[in-house]
This record gives C-alpha cells, sequence and structure tokens, in this order.
C-alpha cells in the first residue's frame, strides 16, 4: 500500500513542491491532478490522458499558451519520475503535444496569475501600480491612455462612472467613452479624493516606472522566458473576458477598447462560445469568481 502511495501523482506534486516549485506552477500542477483524478498513479497516465486534458482546457477556453503551462505541469511530474526509475517503475513517459502558440500579443491572464500579481504587489507594498494595472485590465486601456486621464475627464452618471478619453489622448485619434467596472470606479474615487480638476487620476506614476515595475513582478513570477508577457496584455485580458462569456458582441468590445480596424476586433472572434454597460458587468461577475477564488484558496 505504501509502495503505491508514493507513485500517486498528488505525492509526486507534494515532493516537487516541498523542493521549491514555482507556487504559480505548482497550481496548476493541482488543477491537472483534479482534472485526471486525485487517485492516478503517475504509471497510469497514459497518451490518452494527456490528450483529454487538453480537450478539457480547451473546452474552457483556454489559449493555446496556457494550456501549454499545464502539459508542462505534467511534463515536470512525469520527468521527475522518469529520473527515479528504481521507485517509480516508469516504463514510457506519455507523448505530449505540445499546442502552436500565436506570436502576436493576445496573451492574457489566468485568474491564478491575476492572484498571484495581487498578492507580490501587495507584498511590494507597490499597491499604486496594482491599482493600475487592475484598472487596465478592467477597461481595456493603453497605458499611455489611463495616465493621462485627468479628474475632469471621469463622469458620474447616476452612479455608472464613465471615463471620456479624448482624440488627444488615444491611439487611433478618436475620442471615445469607457465605463467602469465596480473595481475600477472605487480606484478612481479614491484617488481623486481631493483631486483638482486638471488633476491626473494616475498623477504619482509614470510610463518608465510602469513598464520596470512589470519587468519586476515578471521575473518575480518566474516567466521571464514568456516575451508575451507584458503590460500591453492587461488590454488583452480585458477583451478576452468579454468575448469568452458569449454576452458581449464583437463590436462592442471593439467600441470599448477603441479598435478602429474590424480585423483587430477579430482576433477575439475565435472567443466567443448588450450593450458596454452589459460589457462591464460581465467584468464585474468575473472579478467577483475570481475574488472568491482567492478567498477560498
Amino acid at each position: 500500500m505504501q509502495q503505491r502511495n508514493l507513485k500517486l501523482l498528488t505525492e509526486i506534486h507534494r515532493k516537487l513542491t516541498l523542493k521549491g516549485w514555482e507556487k504559480l506552477q505548482s497550481k496548476r500542477a493541482e488543477k491537472v491532478i483534479e482534472m485526471l483524478g486525485k487517485g492516478m498513479l503517475v504509471t497510469e497516465v497514459n497518451d490518452s490522458h494527456i490528450e483529454n486534458l487538453v480537450d478539457t482546457l480547451e473546452d474552457r477556453g483556454f489559449a493555446p499558451a496556457t494550456i501549454n503551462r499545464y502539459l508542462s505541469a505534467i511534463s515536470k511530474m512525469l520527468r521527475f519520475a522518469s529520473q527515479r526509475q528504481s521507485i517509480y517503475h516508469l516504463d514510457r513517459v506519455p507523448h505530449i503535444e505540445w499546442q502552436t502558440e500565436n506570436n502576436g500579443r493576445e496573451r492574457y491572464l489566468e485568474p491564478l496569475e491575476e492572484q498571484e500579481i495581487i498578492k507580490i504587489l501587495t507584498e511590494w507594498n507597490k499597491v499604486d501600480y496594482l491599482e493600475l494595472y487592475l484598472f487596465l485590465m478592467d477597461t481595456g486601456m493603453r497605458l499611455g491612455e489611463a495616465l493621462s486621464i485627468k479628474k475632469l475627464m471621469v463622469h458620474n452618471n447616476n452612479g455608472d462612472y464613465v471615463v471620456n478619453l479624448p482624440s488627444s489622448v488615444t491611439k487611433n485619434g478618436d475620442a471615445r467613452g469607457v465605463p467602469l467596472t465596480n473595481r475600477a470606479k472605487s480606484i478612481v474615487v479614491k484617488l481623486l479624493e481631493n483631486a483638482e480638476r486638471n488633476d491626473l487620476v494616475f498623477r504619482q506614476l509614470k510610463y518608465w516606472t510602469a513598464e520596470n515595475t512589470w519587468r519586476r513582478l515578471r521575473k518575480a513570477m518566474n516567466l521571464e522566458d514568456d516575451k508575451e508577457f507584458v503590460i500591453h496584455c492587461l488590454r488583452h485580458t480585458c477583451a478576452t473576458r468579454m468575448a469568452q462569456s458569449g454576452k458581449v458582441e464583437l463590436h462592442f468590445i471593439g467600441q470599448m477598447l477603441g479598435h478602429k480596424s474590424w480585423k483587430m476586433i477579430k482576433r477575439y472572434s475565435h472567443l466567443i462560445p448588450n450593450n458596454l454597460r452589459g460589457a462591464v458587468n460581465v467584468l464585474n461577475e468575473v472579478n467577483t469568481l475570481n475574488s472568491n477564488l482567492s478567498n477560498n484558496g
């Protein structure tokens, strides 16, 4: 019985975690074990299990790059057993077919990554940058747009807050209104306390320091090799969450993000399984779910 327990994936996961397995990847491994079955032995994992794992992740709407990170987790556990043949007697490591990743900037955050960002920046006492990044994630704004927002651009319509970006600050030269989620609204209301009409919302932050803090964050999360893990992926996270919900039409996503080109908007079409206020409601729901995930963890 004891020999059998040694071969459980859960036991291998425990040993790797004790050896200092990166926390986020360790959590992905936990999710993989849940999908395969907590009683699964490392010697029982076969090609079909790996294929089914990929199918399950695809059904949940995960991008190829995200699926590869989950495959990396199971691969690490299998290699651990394979390198200790006398203990685990793993005759053959199942074939893992890695997914082809898109080289475009379509990387978006998983809920676990979002929670890790919140944890790290809170520990670093970088709440100002955390607020900026969460604001970008909830509005889909570009970094330069967010850093250009002044108090006079923020409007309260009976509790529904909207930022009216003038053409002078948007990348495509078109003015647009961006409604705020509850989370984004609370950030703005706090930052504008005692602010003058022409004061910037994020007046303490600079573009280059926001970029540098993000690079530090990427290193802390062991994602230095993930070249798509840039601030711009927060914008894509916003669009992806709305598209994956199936509740927001593509042209509304394009309108909220300020996309002129249909080609840019179509990048999200494969993610779809009503109006701009409806789009914000979707993001509010996602934030509530992710918050519950964090509290339960």
